[in-house]
């Protein structure tokens, strides 16, 4: 038996949430959530008559996002050990940009508690659609925008880029307060590194409700404070490849769609497997 489902109620709750989720959510005695979207508690009260919002409960604006994330994992845990089971409901994927579900996977593997992880759609899924990315066939390198600032990351200009919540970058306190051009300067001067100042990038934030389209922004990467009153904690940036890399390897793209090559890096299944 589960104590704690940590479950993903995707991009669009209620239309992105999956079977699995929803039947976690039915068998379980009291959901508590972190989403914002005005739906989701009508919408999780038709799957379970107790249900707890724990984003008002947990964020103090200019207070510390790791004494909100402390919070709810303290509540989640204390609801799993009176009344089990519970589930802990997360908007996107529930191990996607969010430091709480490990929180509670550490503490309910101490106290005993047995756990479930439910995936659900997250902003990389949003993301890779809204921008009609493959990640194969390119690649993709991804950062969280102020992780990347602190360890002085290096970028491959070749690979399309993906910088995680660049609208809060450079703090760690909760604020809904706008950001002021100032905030991005680091940000951009970083890049600039790897990638010309003119270079095209995208600003996009994937959009939580089902009858909007996403919000993007298209403009030269130098630009990128003049767009700092739209741009709020939501908000991921994509930075597309300056070039493609060139092949190097041209004795293995000779045999590629070679049979013999195949034959020698393989083999039938035998009669016995």
């Amino acid at each position: 038996m589960t104590d704690i489902y940590i479950a993903g109620l995707g991009l669009q709750t209620a239309v992105q949430v999956t079977r699995e989720v929803e039947s976690a959510m039915r068998s379980s005695r009291e959901v508590l959530y972190l989403d914002t979207g005005v739906a989701t508690m009508p919408y999780l009260q038709t799957l379970c008559p107790r249900v707890t919002s724990l984003y008002d409960e947990s964020y103090v604006e200019s207070a510390s996002r790791v004494g909100a994330y402390d919070h709810m994992a303290a509540r989640v845990i204390e609801s799993a050990l009176d009344h089990p089971p519970v589930t802990f409901a997360i908007h996107g994927h529930p191990l996607v940009a969010v430091s709480a579900p490990f929180l509670v996977l550490d503490l309910a593997k101490a106290l005993d508690l047995r756990a479930m992880v439910l995936p659900g759609i997250s902003a990389i899924d949003t993301i890779l659609a809204d921008l009609r990315l493959d990640p194969v066939v390119g690649g993709v390198q991804m950062y969280e925008a102020t992780d990347l600032l602190l360890r002085r990351r290096p970028l491959q200009s070749d690979v399309p880029a993906i910088l995680w919540q660049i609208g809060p970058i450079e703090t760690c306190l909760h604020s809904m307060s706008v950001s002021r051009p100032e905030r991005f300067v680091r940000l951009v001067a970083h890049l600039c590194l790897f990638y010309p100042p003119d270079h095209e990038v995208v600003a996009i934030f994937c959009s939580p409700h089902p009858v909007l389209a996403p919000t993007i922004f298209r403009f030269a990467l130098k630009d990128l404070g003049n767009y700092a009153g739209e741009i709020h904690a939501g908000f991921s940036l994509y930075l597309p490849p300056v070039t493609a890399r060139a092949i190097h390897d041209f004795d293995l793209l000779g045999k590629l769609y070679s049979v013999e090559h195949l034959h020698n890096i393989s083999r039938l299944p035998d009669a016995d497997d």
